[in-house]
């Protein structure tokens, strides 16, 4: 049975297989570890990197080959990464490093290769979604990024996995986080660090002067172990400068990109995330010259679970409720709302049109090999999915219309009063109104975005 599924994976498959082979069959293992008192968070530790080689195929023919692991000559390493989905996911995320740079999305540009690549699992827990999951919630922030503008937004692709001739599952195989020519692209002298909320499982941190207690900084780059005292001093003082001037509602702009600390916070306003405690706020100064942008963003699991701001626009975890006290930075806001609302809702159905065109029934054959290994998940089709997420997106546009009215940009104050407004109408049947504006008579149930339902009478 286990030959007959591997040799069905490599013929029939649509999407390319990534079979790995470590030294000695060795699989990557962790341990899990819990936050230290006042501290929050499960992570895991211990997760070193096994060597091994990796070939990509596609019908049989061969795409990729590693070779046999020789450091820093050929081969790659691979290890379980991530947070709570490191210690609780059933499809293990993992983290692959080529001894020698590859684009393994085969796009026909050098500047692409590089050693750093990431394995994420294919379900995603979601209480607002069907049957409490997603596949595709992944899709939806990566092409709100790219719609918004960020500086950078990661590619990805669909692979079937194996790790010793054991099937791991279909992945999303994107890129990470990282420095590149073609990611984030800063010279020696710029960094790359996260507002995280794992500190305590990192050998090397930093905190500042305004920052919440169960947060500090990590490095992404330089390595930590690359950080001279001299180094994380210099991080400390500007970070102490730049929170200096937003929290007292100084001139932003001596410090901070503000266009992408904007462009940041709307994309998670558009996709309704509320994941407050969460780390994933990735912040970089492309050079020692340059002012500190936010970016890239991460982490769509949280997805259409808001009725309101995202719980990043309003937390005190971050910088953002005093951002939104300063008037340039909510003009700047404001405009890019403006800007992009009239096309929103075009761009994002175009894309996931171009998601269905690539795909299609590709993915939910493979979703069928993947159920082998997983039985409980993917049961809803990819068009189904799509036409799932399309209706949240419609529903946050309505929701951000109505919130935006809370900015007066007559003279950019904040108001205070805020009206409850419409997110869903059904009728007895348990039929949902397409169009608010024209419901016909009958009894109704009306959703409010403070979360409130009440029964009308439409006469």
């Amino acid at each position: 049975m286990k030959l007959l599924l591997l040799l069905t994976i490599f013929i029939n498959s649509k999407i390319s297989v990534l079979d790995i082979e470590t030294i000695n069959h060795e699989m990557p293992a962790y341990t899990v570890v819990y936050a230290p008192e006042g501290c929050i968070g499960t992570s895991i530790t211990d997760n070193q990197y096994v060597p091994g080689r990796m070939t990509m195929t596609l019908h049989g023919d061969t795409l990729y080959d590693s070779k046999e692991y020789e450091k820093d000559v050929s081969g790659m390493r691979i290890k379980v990464r991530g947070n709570s989905t490191g210690a609780f996911m059933a499809q293990h995320p993992y983290k692959i490093k080529l001894s020698k740079k590859y684009d393994l999305l085969h796009r026909d540009d050098k500047a692409y290769r590089h050693k750093e690549w990431l394995l994420l699992p294919m379900y995603v827990w979601n209480k607002k979604m069907t049957n409490q999951e997603s596949n595709i919630l992944n899709i939806a922030g990566l092409t709100v990024s790219r719609i918004i503008g960020m500086p950078w937004t990661p590619e990805y692709d669909f692979v079937n996995v194996t790790i010793n001739g054991e099937y791991q599952g279909m992945y999303y195989l994107i890129e990470p986080v990282s420095r590149g020519e073609k990611r984030v692209n800063i010279d020696d002298t710029g960094f790359l660090i996260e507002h995280d909320t794992f500190w305590w499982n990192e050998e090397t941190y930093f905190k500042t002067d305004r920052q919440i207690s169960t947060c500090a900084y990590t490095y992404k780059y330089p390595d930590s172990d690359d950080v001279t005292e001299d180094i994380q001093s210099a991080m400390i003082r500007d970070m102490n400068e730049a929170e200096k001037l937003i929290y007292e509602n100084g001139d932003i702009r001596l410090a901070i990109d503000v266009e992408s600390f904007a462009k940041w916070i709307l994309v998670h306003d558009i996709l309704g995330t509320d994941d407050t405690a969460g780390c994933n706020r990735f912040l970089c100064r492309k050079s020692d010259a340059s002012p500190l942008e936010m970016g890239p963003t991460w982490d769509y699991d949280s997805s259409f679970r808001s009725y309101d701001w995202s719980t990043q626009h309003i937390s005190s975890w971050f910088y953002y409720p005093q951002l939104f006290q300063n008037k340039d930075f909510v003009n700047v806001y404001i405009s890019l709302w403006n800007n992009i609302r009239p096309t929103l809702m075009d761009q994002i159905t175009t894309a996931f049109d171009e998601v269905w065109q690539k795909y299609g029934q590709v993915f939910d054959d493979n979703m069928k090999i993947h159920q082998t290994v997983y039985p409980d998940e993917g049961h809803q089709a990819l068009k189904a999915q799509i036409d799932e997420v399309l209706e949240r997106f419609n529903e946050r546009i309505i929701i951000l219309d109505n919130l935006m009215t809370q900015y007066d940009t007559s003279n950019l104050i904040k108001t205070t009063s805020q009206r409850p407004f419409t997110t869903a109408i059904t009728d007895m049947m348990g039929r949902k109104c397409q169009h608010k504006n024209n419901v016909p008579k009958g009894f109704y149930l009306y959703q409010y975005g403070d979360g409130t339902i009440k029964k009308k009478i439409v006469k």
